[in-house]
């Protein structure tokens, strides 16, 4: 479904009401039609093209959910940030920043990434910087990166129309991602207070409900506040020593119910960069292939340490 937000910015929802394995798209009815992002509505997206234009796709980050319909447009120009560019080019590069490379869900996300979401390198035409300023015909946007979901996320700013694309900074239910292998927990809450206090009249969101108007002050802290229920959770459950396994089988992030290698992976991408931090900073340890929380505050673990999955 289309649904126009101003005379020349439309939003095409994602199918299952922009649910993953979808996500909503914007496109601009200017400069000979941009798409930004591709993994909305197939249908939706060849009709726009066929009735006005497709010049360039802006992929706001390199995820597959955005990049799910890219290949049905190999004569279309794409543009990305600098940043995660690499992993739109290269299929190495993205096995790789998703952290699966030599690990038990390397196969697993090999065949659903060029096999469900039809992975296909492109090369990317321009690169684009925090700051610079877009044009398309009239219509100007201003490029803001935000990293934390991934190194070089990417939402854009349309001053004159009151529009600020926030992509995967999504406001959902389910909270923020920041699991991929250069994610960041702190990085992530530094970008979204940085949204957060843009103040445009006009926020879309690649995900679930996508228009919110007016201040989003109170949604992004409630949106934010999942990464401290999960941690509180972690630490309630690693008062007693756990392994990786464990930790995974907890469920902590999607609950009971979701069976299978996503989750697992999901689980562990999450939850690895929580431990992370609690090691770093002797709130907890490593008691041979266990976890477990320092009641003194002080952890016999040096601070570099990472937690390991061991394959």
């Amino acid at each position: 479904m289309i649904q126009r937000l101003t005379g020349r910015i439309w939003l095409i929802e994602g199918g299952k009401g922009g649910r993953y394995p979808y996500a909503h798209s914007l496109y601009l009815r200017d400069g000979g039609g941009v798409l930004f992002d591709c993994g909305s509505d197939l249908q939706d997206i060849l009709r726009l093209k066929k009735e006005a234009g497709l010049r360039v796709i802006v992929m706001t980050h390199y995820h597959e959910d955005h990049f799910h319909f890219l290949h049905t447009l190999p004569e279309v120009e794409v543009w990305a940030t600098e940043e995660d560019a690499p992993a739109l080019e290269s299929f190495e590069v993205l096995l790789d920043r998703y952290g699966v490379v030599g690990s038990e869900w390397e196969p697993f996300f090999r065949k659903l990434l060029t096999e469900k979401f039809s992975y296909r390198p492109r090369r990317i035409a321009r690169r684009i910087a925090d700051g610079e300023r877009l044009r398309f015909g009239r219509t100007e946007s201003t490029a803001i990166l935000a990293p934390g979901h991934t190194p070089g996320h990417l939402c854009l700013q349309f001053p004159s129309d009151g529009v600020l694309f926030l992509a995967d900074y999504d406001l959902t239910g389910f909270g923020p991602w920041y699991g991929d292998k250069p994610g960041s927990i702190e990085a992530f809450r530094r970008s979204a207070k940085r949204l957060a206090e843009i103040g445009s009249g006009i926020h879309v969101v690649s995900h679930e409900i996508p228009v919110h108007r007016g201040n989003i002050g109170p949604k992004m802290d409630a949106y934010l506040s999942h990464i401290d229920r999960r941690e509180e959770t972690l630490r309630d459950f690693l008062r007693q020593p756990h392994g990786i396994r464990e930790i995974i089988d907890r469920r902590i992030v999607y609950g009971e119910g979701h069976p299978g290698p996503w989750f697992d992976y999901g689980e562990w991408a999450l939850l690895s960069k929580h431990l992370e931090g609690m090691l770093a900073r002797g709130e907890a340890a490593r008691e041979g292939d266990r976890y477990v929380v320092q009641r003194g505050g002080h952890s016999s673990t040096l601070a570099g340490d990472t937690p390991q999955h061991d394959t």
